[in-house]
């Protein structure tokens, strides 16, 4: 396959340490299942979390693992043994040529006190989210893909995650892929204007309009890839199979384009 032809994924992996019974065999089988079988060069994943990563590193070393966790590498996230079971990363994973990478803290905590006590007492989720930034060179050219995961509750706060994206993709002198969990569907009013935003900036969302949560009464995705205006969409669909089902709640999204 031609690095002018790719392939990309989103795909939020749920993170490993709330799945009953995982065995490393099942983990290596489902990411067997994405690179080779389904022939993923680009896979950016969500609640990736470490112990996952040290098992793909091991057995698939010939793939690139990038980003950083959202707690960061501190003292504090490996003394506190919840800090560390919930310290997911919005993980790239690729054979590409790496030209750079960086993990961009965004804003997640809410600006008021009554969304706060909502966040910390009703949903029991103020937890810091992240943006993976990484610029892969494809032939002779270079583009930036950015991966994330929104906040799952507030509008008050995934507002302010969407406009610091948003900004951030404005600033920059490449071509930007933009993918993730976005927590947004698309009777959201506040992503459907980033998504108008988006397109002022020259970047498309790719169509797919049916669920990616598996759990979603509304037939509707969370999940999405943005590409720019002129790359050509050859293909997309979500990776339906009993084996990645069992893993994950969400379906892997993909989108395979030329650049």
């Amino acid at each position: 396959m031609s690095y002018k032809k790719l392939k990309i994924c989103t795909f939020n992996v749920r993170n490993d340490n709330l799945i009953k019974d995982l065995a490393k065999e099942k983990i290596v089988d489902c990411y067997q299942s994405l690179f080779y079988t389904n022939e993923i060069q680009i896979l950016a994943t969500q609640e990736m979390v470490k112990p996952t990563l040290d098992i793909l590193k091991k057995k698939f070393p010939e793939y690139q693992y990038l980003g950083r966790g959202r707690y960061g590498k501190g003292r504090l996230k490996n003394s506190i043994r919840t800090l560390r079971k919930y310290n997911e990363h919005a993980t790239v994973i690729t054979k590409l040529p790496v030209m750079k990478e960086k993990t961009i803290a965004l804003p997640w905590v809410p600006s008021n006190l009554k969304d706060f006590y909502h966040g910390v007492f009703t949903y029991q989720s103020v937890t810091p989210r992240v943006l993976t930034d990484v610029v892969l060179q494809i032939e002779k050219q270079q583009i930036r893909l950015l991966n994330t995961h929104l906040d799952c509750h507030m509008n008050n706060v995934r507002r302010r995650q969407l406009n610091y994206i948003l900004k951030y993709i404005k600033g920059s002198n490449l071509p930007v892929i933009l993918v993730g969990d976005f927590n947004s569907d698309l009777s959201n009013k506040l992503f459907i204007k980033f998504i108008e935003d988006l397109e002022k900036l020259g970047l498309k969302r790719v169509e797919y309009n049916h669920k990616t949560f598996r759990k979603s009464k509304q037939d509707t995705p969370i999940d999405h890839i943005f590409i720019p205006k002129e790359y050509k969409i050859e293909n997309m669909e979500v990776i339906s199979s009993e084996e990645l089902e069992k893993y994950s709640d969400h379906y892997p999204l993909c989108v395979t384009i030329r650049i």
